[in-house]
């Protein structure tokens, strides 16, 4: 293990990457290419549109910002990037056979990222996702003739009616393939009638149907037709990165995201949050360091299964009230509605009337002034959004639980120390101050794409 270390596990090797265009996708896509230049292929599973082919849409994801340094120190290393057309809601991946025949002779590793992660979502699309879409992914790993690892990616936060979460796959209440064959014999009329007795305690149908997910995959992989090397890693709520591809870099306001960036516009005074429980946050880059690693350990070690929770190092909840309070006197954001203050509350009667007077009531008022100004009012609808994201989100804020994760610190264990350096995901040896702060300057500068020049005059226009 220590004279073949991750680099040269990943030399003369080709990977098949789903989810690729998505938040962690495109940094793994970026890791890969920067940190493994011995790879051969990056085959880029793409869903095209009806106005975009999967080539437009490849120009559009190496146009991000996290490709900027391989576009300057390594640009030949973009020429490896393969689109492939298919859809991991299609039989077969929606894969031409000639596509197939290329990649059955030439994929090694197989990084499965794409799903659906809308809480709200409904089930059938939530079941056609996040648990057909990982079946079909498994038997396209069958396929693979020289496959090496197939490396799924879920969340720690499924099973949540438990308190203490170990790195197992728990047995479904209902078999997995039985439900998908249920679900589509029904019509979308009863099936959303019966949805919320079906997921039970589940807070939503994500959480449900990542679950189904792993359980599923567990069954494939101890099937007659022979076992996958398969590693399931289940990341925490993922956040901005902490140093790569770009300090802060985030790119949707998914999750806690969309919460720092509304309390720090000042449109969000008060959420329903317990501060004294425990947040669990990861940096995007951690993450994927996991997931490449992973692949590694499997590759190198012909594993049949392989199990690996990621477990963030934990963060209070009032830390990032504190950070809120304290943040944008530093990072201002610009066009302010008011100054950014939060209220953390459990009390569901204060909790309503602070949405009440600091929320639903500014909103009214800005939107007549508007009217009266002659433009199309959109503050009742922009806080209608915010609210619905924020009910969301309100379980997780109230709730805690117990991740007991060892098999990420006995994966680090075996990497060289160069290993370490390059694919580094120990969450200790994280400053979680200085990260926050670069979390909420990154949610200022790339979604809400404010130029650090701007931010003399937003400061000034906070003490204002």
């Amino acid at each position: 293990m220590e004279e073949f270390g991750i680099q040269e596990f990943y030399s003369g090797r080709s990977v098949f990457i789903t989810g690729a265009t998505g938040f962690m996708g495109k940094v793994l896509v970026e890791k890969l290419l920067r940190s493994c230049p011995g790879i051969v292929h990056l085959y880029l599973l793409i869903r095209p549109t009806p106005d975009k082919n999967v080539l437009v849409r490849l120009q559009e994801l190496i146009s991000c910002k996290v490709f900027e340094w391989l576009k300057q120190n390594q640009p030949d290393a973009l020429d490896k990037l393969i689109p492939v057309n298919g859809d991991v809601s299609l039989p077969d991946l929606g894969l031409s056979l000639s596509d197939m025949q290329e990649l059955s002779d030439n994929v090694s590793v197989v990084f499965h990222s794409a799903a659906r992660v809308k809480f709200d979502d409904n089930l059938r699309n939530a079941i056609d996702s996040n648990v057909k879409g990982p079946q079909r992914v498994a038997n396209f790993c069958r396929q693979l003739k020289k496959l090496k690892a197939f490396v799924h990616v879920s969340t720690t936060y499924n099973n949540l009616d438990k308190k203490e979460i170990v790195e197992e796959v728990y047995p479904a209440s209902l078999d997995p393939q039985k439900l998908v064959d249920l679900v589509d014999s029904m019509d979308d009329q009863l099936l959303a009638s019966i949805t919320k007795p079906l997921i039970g305690n589940c807070p939503n149908v994500y959480a449900y149907t990542k679950a189904l997910g792993e359980q599923l995959l567990l069954n494939l992989t101890r099937c007659d037709e022979g076992t996958l090397p398969l590693v399931i890693v289940r990341p925490s709520t993922v956040t901005g990165a902490l140093k790569e591809p770009l300090a802060g870099w985030i790119d949707s306001f998914n999750g806690p995201s969309g919460l720092v960036a509304g309390v720090g516009r000042g449109l969000i005074y008060t959420i329903k949050c317990d501060e004294k429980l425990v947040a669990d946050l990861v940096p995007v880059d951690f993450a994927i360091n996991l997931m490449i690693a992973a692949a590694w350990n499997i590759g190198t070690n012909d594993n049949s299964v392989q199990l690996l929770i990621w477990l963030s190092q934990s963060h209070q909840m009032g830390g990032i009230q504190t950070l809120v309070h304290a943040g944008p006197k530093q990072i201002s954001f610009n066009e302010i509605m008011r100054y950014p203050s939060i209220e953390l509350r459990t009390n569901w009667l204060v909790y309503q009337i602070e949405v009440a007077f600091y929320h639903r009531l500014p909103a009214i008022l800005m939107d007549v002034f508007t009217r009266l100004c002659g433009r199309k009012p959109f503050l009742t609808r922009l806080y209608n959004r915010t609210h619905r994201m924020m009910s969301c989100l309100e379980f997780y804020c109230l709730h805690e639980w117990n991740f007991v994760s060892r098999n990420p610190v006995q994966l680090m264990a075996k990497m060289t120390s160069k290993d370490r350096d390059t694919f580094n995901f120990d969450v200790n040896k994280i400053n979680w101050e200085t990260y926050l702060e670069s979390y909420v300057y990154g949610i200022r500068t790339y979604l809400f794409m404010d130029d650090s020049s701007t931010l003399p005059a937003a400061r000034k226009a906070l003490r204002r």
